[in-house]
């Protein structure tokens, strides 16, 4: 089991029923151990280089003294804590959900570009350029590892104090505690407001959409807020994952309290997706946060696997459709093409959503909402078991989905080109439905 211990300056002990508190303050040779082991994984968003960074930094500069006061440091958490002698506490450093820093990540990521920054300056070394690069916390670490040792020859010569909060839980109470570390990270950070779906990742509901998703692309998802690293944003996947949850429900699978998913919704409020997915992972939760999801749900949400890459596909094949129905994509306002300096238009320039497959347009997926959703068409439910109607889906898109969507290019044409509309259009959802509908039949009955 892996532990930190630091020794506090000044500290004081408080027990209540179900969580301990200590209230403290640490030097600098104390907060670089923590930096060395507290992760911001307990803490529901990541920090960043901002204008609050600059602003710690500039009082370490210039009135350190008053860092204590003008900062509210850290809070930790931490499921084992062990108090000892001379104000030393030994805390755990383990579990992603109990044990880290709930609040404090900018001005832990502050201090700590600080303290690498008094380092350079104490042996005049330039700056090196990954430091310089620093923007999130991400990027930090791996700078302050390549630095660490280096830093601990300056920590002595530095002097200011950092106020810390460590909360742990009384004995027997560790249940109740990792409950309640969330809404404390929570309340803790309502100056900025978390959204539901960093509070839903937090809380582990995505975990399920984390076990079927393509692993390359699970790495890639923006599940926490500011990881800007990351380059799918996390609504997107979550409002896909309703789509087989639509085959469910038309076929009496979803319990009858859960609200009607209308299609529209995936295109137009991701942030009622992210709820209504929330609000299903809360139903199939017991108290233990155990999550005891039906078969047929669980089965239905592997599709996911599947779903953004035959969103790419559909993405990177529309254009050509439409062009071949009499039309002409790429004078649509919406719609982008790059061009040379010549004004030729380069092929193949831009990327996909999720798998960075090439296309030679950007357009608004308005456009292709209504065949992706509608894809919950093609979904077959055998007792507990979810499948495809279609075993080659790809095969399906890339050879018959041309002949299926002349009655949403006519209503992409009816509504002005106007994506806003079209992405909106009860009609367009509908009309695909229907196509695929017949598509299917046809295919599987040699129509």
């Amino acid at each position: 089991m892996n532990f930190v211990t630091i020794k506090t300056e000044n500290h004081a002990i408080f027990n209540f029923e179900e969580i301990n508190k200590v209230i403290a303050t640490a030097n600098p040779q104390n907060v670089a151990k923590l930096i060395d082991t507290m992760q911001l994984t307990a803490n529901p968003r990541k920090s960043k280089i901002n204008k609050i960074t600059n602003s710690i930094q500039e009082t370490l500069d210039h009135s350190p003294e008053y860092m204590v006061f003008k900062s509210k440091g850290f809070l930790l958490s931490t499921g084992v804590c062990e108090p000892l002698e001379r104000g030393r506490f030994k805390m755990r450093v383990q579990d992603p959900i109990t044990d880290g820093l709930l609040d404090g990540g900018h001005n832990m990521l502050a201090i700590g570009m600080y303290l690498l920054q008094k380092y350079f300056e104490s042996k005049e070394l330039p700056e090196p350029i990954e430091f310089k690069r620093v923007k999130h916390w991400d990027d930090f670490k791996p700078v302050w590892e390549k630095y660490r040792e280096g830093v601990e020859t300056i920590l002595a010569d530095l002097d200011f104090l950092v106020s810390i909060e460590i909360i742990y839980p009384q004995q027997n109470r560790e249940d109740i505690f990792s409950d309640k570390v969330f809404e404390i990270s929570d309340a803790r950070n309502n100056n900025y407001a978390l959204s539901s779906g960093t509070k839903a990742d937090h809380k582990g509901y995505y975990n399920v959409l984390k076990d079927v998703i393509d692993p390359e692309l699970d790495v890639k998802v923006e599940w926490k807020d500011n990881d800007v690293r990351k380059t799918i944003k996390r609504n997107d996947i979550v409002s896909l994952a309703l789509i087989p949850l639509i085959a469910l429900q038309r076929n009496n699978r979803l319990e009858s309290h859960f609200r009607t998913i209308n299609p529209t919704m995936i295109y137009n409020s991701k942030e009622q997706c992210v709820e209504a997915f929330s609000l299903l992972i809360e139903r199939y939760t017991d108290q233990d946060g155990e999550l005891k999801l039906p078969a047929v749900i669980l089965n239905a949400f592997k599709l996911m696997h599947d779903i953004p890459k035959l969103y790419d596909l559909i993405y990177q094949k529309f254009p050509e459709i439409y062009n071949k129905s009499q039309g002409s994509f790429g004078r649509i306002s919406s719609v982008t093409q790059k061009k040379d300096k010549e004004g030729k238009v380069i092929k193949n320039f831009y990327k996909t959503k999720f798998y960075s497959l090439t296309s030679e347009y950007k357009y608004p997926d308005a456009f292709i909402m209504p065949i992706i959703v509608a894809l919950n068409e093609l979904i077959q439910i055998k007792a507990d078991e979810v499948s495809w109607k279609i075993p080659n889906m790809e095969g399906f898109i890339e050879n018959n989905l041309k002949d299926h969507c002349g009655m949403l290019i006519s209503t992409i044409k009816d509504n002005n080109y106007d994506p806003q509309s079209v992405g909106k259009s009860s009609a367009a959802y509908k009309g695909m439905e229907m196509e695929l509908g017949l598509a299917e039949l046809r295919m599987n009955n040699n129509l």
